[in-house]
């Protein structure tokens, strides 16, 4: 296998060619059942005019078979003690939430994934609008939550692999690390709308974050559902080794291009602390997310 690419194809036959346990960590985050049409994204891009929302129609059980088939593949070519994080969140379908992935890591717990860490992301700025209704009629019964988060589920396959190779996060503010990453809760913004040529890609913090978490350099790094290249581009910047996997050629081109770009990792990080003097409520607090005044050496 040539790493450092990123291929065009349908993701279980490019999978299926490679040889068994050559990755250390998958980082990735599989399409939205309904939600997005993605081939008429990859044609038609951000066009306001072209509505690429809410156009396909897969059962929750054909997804779910879907995405179980292409991570037993992503379980075979993991090395012994490598990582599968999934970035995935529930479904609103007629007003119901479909627990995808609650769904999928119960199938994934079966094909012998162990779940090492579950990870809430919370969006702080973005999400699912649904308390209109409630806004409107403020009865019990008409409450539908806001929808703020996503899972990050970090699986692991077979016994935990311990290795003292070199330090995580070592030109990142400590205070980030203590009283943000090391919590099951990580707080950041999403990527806004329309600034990446994709409908719906991760911030560059979460791949930046699991990659130091969970691999260091010379790793290889997968993500079979590449889409803008989130993944393969920080890892590259992390001196991580990379195979992404695409179907649409659009996207393809477009994450091979990015990866020259510097990270975009935000400045400012955000945290809940406790006021220093005689605070009992928790308030949100900027803090600079690097300990190094240039971004050149930001690793």
């Amino acid at each position: 296998m040539r790493l450092n690419q990123i291929k065009c194809g349908d993701n279980i036959e490019v999978l299926s060619k490679l040889d068994s346990e050559i990755v250390d960590v998958t980082i990735t985050s599989p399409p939205y059942r309904n939600a997005i049409d993605y081939s008429m994204h990859a044609e038609h891009g951000n066009n306001p005019k072209k509505n690429y929302r809410g156009k396909l129609s897969i059962t929750v059980a054909d997804y779910i078979k879907d995405m179980s088939n292409i991570f037993s593949q992503v379980h075979r070519v993991t090395k012994e003690g490598g990582y599968c994080c999934i970035v995935i969140g529930n479904e609103i379908n007629k007003g119901t939430l479909e627990p995808l992935p609650a769904l999928l890591v119960s199938k994934l717990y079966e094909q012998g994934w162990y779940l090492h860490e579950e990870i809430i992301w919370h969006k702080v700025t973005g999400g699912a609008n649904r308390a209109g209704s409630f806004v409107q009629h403020p009865y019990p019964s008409y409450f539908r939550a806001n929808i703020m988060h996503e899972v990050i589920l970090v699986l692991r396959k077979g016994k935990n692999r311990l290795r003292k190779l070199e330090y995580a996060f070592t030109n990142i503010n400590q205070d980030v690390t203590w009283k943000e990453i090391v919590n099951s809760i990580w707080h950041i913004a999403p990527v806004p709308p329309g600034f990446l040529e994709h409908p719906c890609p991760y911030p560059e913090e979460i791949p930046y974050r699991l990659l130091n978490l969970y691999s260091n350099e010379g790793d290889v790094i997968l993500d079979p559902f590449n889409g803008a290249g989130q993944t393969t581009k920080v890892a590259k910047y992390l001196k991580r080794r990379f195979y992404g996997i695409d179907i649409q050629k659009t996207y393809v081109d477009y994450a091979t291009s990015r990866l020259a770009e510097a990270p975009h990792i935000r400045d400012e990080s955000i945290t809940l602390e406790f006021e220093s003097v005689g605070g009992s409520i928790p308030r949100w607090k900027k803090i600079p997310t690097r300990k190094v005044t240039s971004k050149k050496d930001f690793r």
